[in-house]
């Protein structure tokens, strides 16, 4: 079911890119006037196209949030069931010493047990029944030993569903380690090509636009196949916390199960009775228990049936061992107690469930979703920026078309803009010239100045307003050749400007004998020319 769902993803994925790649084709088909654009249509699309990368920034944003609560998750509960997996096997290792004591205690009374026999035979003055009872009692501590260590080994068959859990944690934390480093790697990577696209966008880039188009095709590629790893992951993981105690059982035992699902829900209670009892540690002890008070009443027996011969002390020194064996291996059986206990595993295991099931899902969860509405807006973005291509480029001349009227100059105004507007006619022979005879008024367009002149006064010139070209018709002479002829007086020489104007101006006191209209022509023609 999970290769179904693949399938299905990387298909809708396909007519995607397909829909995109269709879109860019009718995108570059389409004929564009660039002379003609719209400045409010470029704005307008900037702006949508910003938004949309704004919102795939927050996306991105909580897709890096949703994968490190999972990665945190994840190593939560890995952490505690490398705990849970630690404890079980000191568990065992205890379990595999008691073992060696028993070994060690059942040799020594077949030891002693060879012992009294042979000695028996030797003695002749005995008391047979007591040899009896005696011989009866180290079979039956034999026996008892024997016992206890069957139940030793099935203590060591339930801890040795450790090794699954062992394994598990080992591999789930390679697994996590990769996904976290590839998903994060790859989201990085999609961040910096949506931050090169807004800032294309902002810059109303051409350039930049066809670069995160081609940028961006490729993480929407990238986004859709971590899409269709992670849907099928968070839905075997919803699966595995739902019901993936049949899973687990096809690795661990019945004894096995039975005894998290102890550490699972025990009160726990510091008290050496809060044990399991899928795994008879109270049994063991009370074994131990009582082959330590068959093991003290040796001594009296072998005293009774020995009373002052050679083999006694040799006796005495066996059962010295037996007893010393007993009495470690009563330490290590509360040792193991401690170890197994409901308070050494309870809240491991509440952990391990709730931050692999409750917290991991809830960061899958975050992921998933989070990554669709990204993907989603990227297609949408994708579909969007292609526009750009034409409306983000540079027009032939700097003038933008706009479609709407200035609305502090309209159109129909452009004819009456005056042609001394910016003040560029004052001191302008050919603006003064065109104002005399375009117009019919005097022209306002030239300066007014005070000088003396040949008479020391001015009330003989024109008035100041008067167009310098305007002919007189009281003379055919030129206003500024009026008063030249004569000699200029001493004063009115000292206090003269001087002459501004070409070089027929400033020699035309010494051309006396040229025709005055000839040289009024060649003189307007060189001001024409300048």
């Amino acid at each position: 079911s999970l290769f179904v769902f693949v399938v299905v993803i990387l298909f809708i994925g396909a007519a995607l890119l397909l829909t995109i790649i269709i879109t860019w084709i009718c995108q570059c088909c389409t004929r564009q006037d660039k002379n003609v654009k719209s400045r409010r249509r470029v704005r307008q699309l900037s702006l949508v196209l910003f938004i949309i990368s704004i919102i795939c920034f927050f996306c991105l944003g909580i897709c890096l949030f949703g994968n490190e609560h999972l990665n945190r998750s994840i190593m939560n509960s890995i952490i505690s069931a490398e705990d849970i997996s630690r404890n079980l096997l000191f568990a065992d290792s205890q379990s595999i010493l008691l073992n060696d004591y028993c070994l060690k205690t059942i040799k020594q009374v077949d030891t002693l047990s060879a012992a009294v026999e042979s000695a028996a035979e030797k003695t002749t003055d005995l008391n047979k029944t007591a040899l009896h009872e005696f011989m009866i009692m180290l079979d039956s501590m034999s026996q008892k030993v024997d016992l206890l260590g069957i139940d030793l080994a099935f203590l060591r068959k339930v801890l040795s569903g450790n090794l699954f859990l062992e394994r598990s944690s080992l591999y789930t934390q390679r697994i996590e380690l990769e996904r976290w480093v590839l998903c994060a790697t790859l989201l990085s990577i999609m961040l910096v090509v949506l931050f090169a696209g807004v800032i294309a966008f902002c810059r109303q880039s051409r350039k930049g636009a066809v670069v995160f188009s081609g940028l961006g095709f490729a993480i929407f590629i990238v986004g859709w196949l971590l899409l269709a790893a992670i849907f099928p992951a968070s839905t075997a993981l919803v699966d595995f916390c739902a019901d993936g105690t049949q899973f687990i059982r096809e690795y661990m035992s019945n004894e096995t199960m039975a005894l998290f699902d102890f550490y699972r829900k025990c009160n726990p209670a510091i008290s050496h009775d809060n044990l399991p009892n899928v795994i008879h540690v109270d049994k063991i002890s009370k074994q131990l228990s009582d082959i330590r008070e068959m093991s003290e009443n040796f001594d009296s027996r072998i005293e009774a049936l020995f009373n002052s011969s050679i083999q006694q002390q040799q006796f005495f020194d066996q059962v010295k061992i037996i007893n010393d064996d007993m009495t470690l291996a009563l330490k290590n059986i509360g040792a193991l107690e401690t170890t197994v206990g409901c308070y050494t595993y309870h809240n491991d295991m509440l952990i391990m469930e709730r931050s692999f099931c409750i917290d991991g899902i809830i960061g899958s969860s975050i992921l998933l979703y989070c990554l669709v509405l990204l993907e989603a807006f990227l297609f949408t973005l994708l579909l969007i920026v292609s526009k750009s291509w034409h409306l983000f480029a540079p027009l032939p001349s700097d003038y933008v078309e706009v479609d709407e009227e200035d609305p502090f100059f309209p159109r129909g105004n452009d004819s009456t803009i005056p042609v001394d507007i910016y003040g560029s006619h004052v001191l302008n022979p050919r603006t003064r010239f065109a104002n005399s005879l375009d117009r019919t008024e005097q022209s306002t367009g030239t300066t007014s100045a005070t000088c003396g002149l040949a008479n020391g006064s001015i009330n003989n010139h024109a008035s100041a307003s008067t167009a310098l070209l305007n002919s007189n018709a009281e003379s055919s002479t030129p206003p500024w050749h009026r008063g030249l002829a004569s000699q200029p007086t001493t004063s009115s020489s000292a206090n003269a400007p001087p002459a501004v104007g070409s070089s027929s101006m400033m020699h035309a006191a010494y051309r006396a004998n040229v025709d005055e209209a000839t040289f009024q022509r060649r003189n307007y023609q060189e001001h024409f020319d300048v």
